[in-house]
């Protein structure tokens, strides 16, 4: 079944499905849905989790031994199938095929991947999931539609805030998701419960770090690898959470590399601004960016991007992440990438 991201708190309540599909390419709102069915997971009874990463090598048939093994921690286990940007094919597309044919009782199948195309939701792996369990197509929020999130984030948060100071952050943060929660969470500590007012998002804006990850993403996309530097420095000090530059990094690599995968097919990158919704102005810059990059840099680019968020969330240990997201940023502005 296909379900929508603003109705999957309540399935999730309703009933919990065997088997997850997570899609999408705002990471704030993919974080936030994965989140509750982990969450969902385990507040019926799965007290064990499993991360099974797909990269080139992946092996397949780990999915089917997973699914046969036997916990001896917990009654029930999830498993969590990271497939990022890349495809099952068709040795993935049978084993999940397969996996859903019989299903084992006592798992739940976690899947997140990028944003997938009509295509592959058609296929018949995709099928097959939606079948025995649930689709959530992660999908942006437009320029139109962002005072509306703004509103109602703010609600779910307990403040009130005015609607020019909406308007205020709108118009400020341009469809970004993760700076607007980032917003929201220093003007509730600024407001002291009071309500909102163009002159609080002006006095938090004036009050927030001198660089944010605007800049940082801007920077790197110039090529000005010593302010990207510079930049990354100060977050770092100033306690950004790593996990905010991972998703504005990670979001611009893609982006990069679908307009250099373009560029070498000759094809015009405005199907590629209006998949990803690219704001006009930001277009001349990731325009910039694509041709002085190569898609194989940009793949390990990526693929320092997983290393890192294996970091974040402890399933690697041993490196620092703000390291990790250094060698990306300045990747991505063009020093020299190994």
């Amino acid at each position: 079944m296909r379900i929508q991201t603003k109705q999957l708190d309540k399935e999730l309540k309703t009933k919990l499905l065997p088997v997850y599909l997570v899609t999408g390419d705002e990471p704030l709102l993919v974080q936030e849905a994965l989140d509750s069915i982990r969450l969902a997971s385990r507040n019926s009874g799965c007290d064990e989790r499993k991360i099974l990463d797909v990269d080139r090598k992946f092996d397949w048939g780990n999915l089917n031994n997973e699914a046969n093994s036997l916990s001896l921690f917990a009654e029930r286990t999830l498993t969590e199938l990271r497939l990022g940007a890349s495809k099952p094919g068709i040795p993935g597309g049978k084993a999940l095929q397969l996996y859903c044919q019989q299903l084992p009782e006592d798992k739940i199948l976690l899947i997140s991947a990028a944003k997938l195309n009509a295509a592959t939701l058609k296929s018949k792996w995709c099928s097959a999931i939606d079948k025995v369990g649930g689709i959530i197509q992660v999908w942006p929020i437009s320029l139109n539609e962002m005072p509306q999130w703004i509103s109602q984030r703010a609600n779910k948060m307990g403040l009130q805030i005015e609607r020019e100071a909406i308007s205020l952050l709108s118009d400020r943060l341009e469809g970004n998701l993760l700076a607007a929660q980032q917003e929201l969470e220093k003007l509730k500590l600024l407001s002291d419960g009071t309500k909102i007012n163009t002159d609080m998002v002006l006095a938090s804006v004036s009050d927030s770090a001198k660089y944010d990850i605007f800049n940082l993403t801007d920077a790197s996309l110039s090529g000005n690898a010593k302010l990207t530097a510079k930049i990354v420095s100060s977050l770092k000090v100033e306690g950004l959470e790593p996990t905010y530059a991972l998703w504005a990094l990670s979001k611009e690599v893609r982006t990069v590399l679908a307009l250099t995968h373009a560029f070498q097919k000759n094809l015009p990158p405005q199907s590629i601004f209006k998949q990803y919704g690219i704001f006009q102005k930001r277009q001349a810059v990731l325009t910039q960016a694509a041709k002085r990059h190569k898609a194989a840099n940009l793949k390990i680019l990526l693929s320092k991007c997983k290393q890192t968020d294996d970091l974040i969330k402890g399933v690697e240990k041993g490196v620092n992440p703000w390291d990790l997201l250094l060698d990306i940023s300045l990747g991505l502005s063009g020093s020299p990438v190994s």
